[in-house]
């Protein structure tokens, strides 16, 4: 199964389990992935309308947070997507969120910005539970039949992992932080 398939069955499940979807891809894909939609009776212009499907265009998306050439400004980028997903969550309980703009760093050859960007990603995630799946391109040289599957799950063991550790760390921060202040009061009290 290749990212199309597997994007366009994730987006239906959702608008048939009445969640959101939020999807920031790049043109040709949001193309495609509108096509199969109304192959299958999926009315998007409503869908839109409720605003139970919203289509960003990763690239145009990514120009207004890139800062000299290469820095990507997470802090704005958090603020208009948690915007995009709060707007969402007014009206439907779940949203899910569907990522391309990682995928269009790393194929630009930007592995920092495409990093960091993941990292926050899992961050938003760790917060506010929000299922984000951020997909890859296949990688050349490979047949796509035999490894497209294989990547994307590579791609995914990778993101749980990242989320994993960025929450033991957090866990570990917290705790430090606990025992530093528990030793302060301890020494208080004793004076």
């Amino acid at each position: 199964m290749d990212n199309f398939s597997i994007i366009s069955q994730s987006v239906k499940n959702c608008l048939k389990n009445n969640q959101a979807v939020v999807v920031i891809t790049q043109a040709k894909l949001r193309k495609s992935i509108i096509e199969d939609l109304n192959t299958v009776n999926f009315d998007i212009e409503d869908l839109k309308g409720k605003g139970q499907i919203k289509f960003l265009d990763a690239g145009l998306f990514l120009s207004n947070f890139i800062i000299d050439d290469r820095e990507l400004d997470i802090d704005i980028l958090n603020t208009s997507i948690c915007h995009t997903i709060d707007n969402s969550k007014l009206y439907f309980q779940e949203v899910i969120l569907i990522d391309g703009m990682v995928d269009m760093l790393s194929t630009r050859g930007d592995q920092e910005a495409a990093l960091s960007l993941e990292n926050h990603f899992y961050g938003i995630t760790l917060q506010s539970g929000l299922p984000i799946f951020i997909f890859a391109s296949d990688v050349s040289g490979v047949s796509a039949e035999d490894e497209s599957d294989s990547s994307i799950m590579t791609s995914l063991g990778n993101s749980i992992i990242s989320t994993l550790e960025t929450a033991g760390n957090t866990l570990e921060k917290l705790t430090i932080t606990s025992t530093t202040t528990n030793n302060f009061e301890s020494i208080s009290h004793g004076l």
